[in-house]
């Protein structure tokens, strides 16, 4: 798991993470690589109205691939420049190393929510880390900041897939504690901030990446987790997890079994009352980081996430009704 530092790295950045056969590279080929620069300078259309009901929260999922150009423009770097160190645009670049960083935490999470039964996808993640290292230091110096975020994305994101994966399993409901659950949320995303982070530091702008744009980031994953949570709810009770929407909106039932478990979040899910005071805890961690966040350092980030704050109780309640539909079905033979 542990990265190539920067000062060990002196090879030659390959087109591929270092191979461990086809079915990697083809993943890693048609997942990303040769579309790097036009994600990279892409802008996502805004939703013509806020909170329009038809805006899906699953839109916004790849924002994280698209908030380094939007800051390298407001920071006044240059989404092509190219650099000293091999020559390669730095925003593409570092949505390349984001995106090798994703796939490692892709294939963490499906291993420990059994997802994939290939433990053999395991050995693909050292070689997605060589290759982010590696292709990091073609910007930054070894003791540049850019490494202690990178580094302590990459454990923050491991630990709380851990934590949570063992958490959402165990039949102590008793002792989970809904702020923790959410500060773990925000670790799980960590890494996806790493190349918006890479911009500010590469810009001279370190500060900003800490007091404004990782508060507000970490307010926008939250969120973001509550909704896939609610979509998940019957999938992730098949799997034998208890998420954080389902425990919340089942609490505080002890020792029930799954379908019991069902019934009553279909049940609490109905009358909405338990949703709304889950939504107040999501839309309050977005507030947060809205309010740490200065709209003129990057107005397009805070456009897109002032947008999503707007648009959270539309986009949970169409989750809610899709999520009653599904959650009804399988508890009638109750």
């Amino acid at each position: 798991m542990t990265p190539v530092p920067a000062a060990a790295v002196s090879t030659p950045a390959s087109t591929h993470p270092v191979s461990i056969g086809d079915r990697l590279d083809e993943l890693l080929e048609r997942s990303y690589r040769g579309q790097g620069r036009e994600l990279a300078t892409r802008l996502l259309p805004a939703p013509s109205v806020a909170g329009d009901s038809s805006h899906d929260p699953l839109d916004a999922q790849f924002t994280w691939l698209t908030m380094p150009a939007w800051l390298g423009s407001s920071l006044g770097l240059d989404p092509t420049l190219q650099t000293t160190r091999g020559g390669r645009a730095l925003i593409d670049d570092l949505c390349w190393i984001q995106y090798c960083v994703y796939a490692v935490f892709r294939i963490q999470d499906d291993l420990v929510d059994g997802d994939t039964d290939d433990r053999s996808l395991a050995v693909a993640t050292n070689p997605l880390l060589v290759e982010a290292a590696r292709c990091a230091a073609r910007h930054f110096d070894g003791d540049s900041a850019f490494w202690n975020v990178f580094q302590g994305a990459i454990d923050g994101t491991t630990r709380a897939i851990l934590t949570l994966g063992k958490l959402q399993r165990a039949n102590d409901r008793q002792s989970r504690q809904s702020e923790d659950e959410l500060r773990l949320y925000a670790e799980l995303s960590a890494s996806l901030g790493i190349a918006t982070a890479g911009v500010a530091i590469a810009a001279g702008r370190e500060d900003a990446w800490f007091r404004q744009l990782r508060p507000a980031l970490d307010g926008f994953w939250i969120a973001a987790q509550i909704v896939d949570d609610l979509r998940d709810i019957h999938e992730d009770l098949e799997a034998g997890c208890l998420n954080h929407a389902a425990w919340f909106l089942s609490h505080p039932i002890l020792g029930a079994s799954p379908e019991v478990v069902e019934a009553v979040i279909a049940s609490n899910l109905a009358t909405t009352d338990r949703l709304e005071l889950l939504l107040e805890h999501a839309g309050a961690a977005m507030d947060r980081g809205l309010a740490a966040l200065d709209a003129a350092l990057c107005p397009r980030l805070f456009e897109c996430l002032s947008d999503y704050r707007r648009g959270l109780p539309a986009l949970a309640a169409r989750v809610q009704r899709s999520t009653v539909v599904v959650l009804s079905g399988s508890t009638q033979n109750l």
